[in-house]
């Protein structure tokens, strides 16, 4: 089975925080269906800050967060790389130099290593992004396909 790693976007509405992506909930059932879903450890800690702000107005948001928590670490439908992973990390911080968000770089460098597409709505800034990664890097990566970065609404 082919292997996804989603954004930390996508599963926002998954801990309490709704997107404006039409029919988001559909398209990630579907993507389990055709796809082992991943995602990197650092985008909980993302979602978890933004909870924490919204939570100053909303309370109750806290609890959505804890459901969603227990969803995707409990439940069977995805799979969270460790940012802390050797491979991730050198990567990560190779990628750093060139791109100042370090969450963003690791969640990339993840992608790079286990998926075979990445999903992501800042598609072009990662595409050039991934140009970066040293060739010989290409001998951390678990899959044999080239990394594709897609929006949702392209598969």
């Amino acid at each position: 089975m082919k292997k996804l790693l989603l954004d930390t976007t996508y599963i926002l509405p998954l801990l309490g925080i709704e997107i404006d992506i039409q029919n988001l909930r559909e398209k990630i059932i579907s993507l389990a269906k055709n796809f082992k879903l991943m995602l990197n450890s650092l985008s909980i800690l993302e979602a978890k800050w933004k909870i924490l702000k919204l939570a100053k107005k909303e309370p109750s948001i806290l609890e959505s967060f804890s459901e969603g928590l227990l969803f995707l670490t409990r439940g069977e439908v995805f799979e969270i790389i460790p940012f802390y992973t050797y491979e991730v990390d050198l990567i990560a911080t190779t990628l750093h130099k060139y791109h100042k968000d370090y969450i963003d770089c690791s969640i990339l460098a993840s992608a790079y290593i286990n998926a075979d597409t990445f999903i992501t709505e800042e598609k072009s800034k990662m595409q050039k992004l991934l140009e970066q990664i040293p060739p010989n890097y290409n001998t951390y990566r678990k899959t044999s396909t080239k990394l594709s970065i897609n929006t949702i609404n392209q598969l």
